[in-house]
């Protein structure tokens, strides 16, 4: 798209741009601030710190030189509060591990927190102990109540059939 230099120069004056000289020309730092949008202070800075190149006269800035270099200081410093930005979500990550572990190592302390594998040997063992003691039943009642062997094994096998039913089901 063309646009007439006449057109062009009426927009950009519209618009309150900065005067346009060549690119490889020197100019002021004050100009300069104008095309990047900063101080003159500011582009003495960003010279001193070594980020905007000087001409060899120490007073001009080479435009095309300086507006690609602040871009890129620009762009740099984007970058590394980008990585900062990680690195403290990764930081705020890092301590809610750590409080989670330090609350599980406190509640086990205060004896709020049982041994998974501790808690189902246990159990196993007093299961193990209850089915024993209720399979001895028949043999109990049957001496107490003089039980024939027919109705002895009868209440066994209804013992057998129902432990054997709750077995399934778990």
């Amino acid at each position: 798209m063309n646009i007439p230099a006449e057109e062009l120069a009426w927009i950009e004056d519209m618009a309150g741009l900065p005067g346009k000289p060549a690119a490889g020309n020197p100019v002021s730092a004050a100009i300069l601030g104008e095309w990047l949008g900063i101080t003159p202070n500011r582009i003495h800075a960003l010279a001193r710190d070594g980020v905007l190149p000087r001409n060899p006269d120490g007073k001009t800035f080479p435009l095309k030189a300086s507006v690609a270099a602040y871009a890129d200081h620009t762009r740099a410093g984007s970058l590394g509060r980008r990585a900062d930005g990680e690195l403290a979500a990764e930081k705020i990550r890092l301590a809610r591990a750590t409080a989670e572990k330090t609350e599980l190592v406190n509640a086990k302390t205060r004896g709020e927190l049982l041994d998974a594998k501790r808690v189902a040997s246990e159990w196993a063992s007093t299961l193990t102990d209850l089915r024993a003691a209720i399979l001895a039943i028949p043999q109990r009642v049957a001496g107490r109540c003089a039980l024939d062997r027919g109705t002895t094994q009868a209440l066994d096998e209804e013992i057998r059939a129902a432990l054997e039913a709750l077995a399934d089901e778990a």
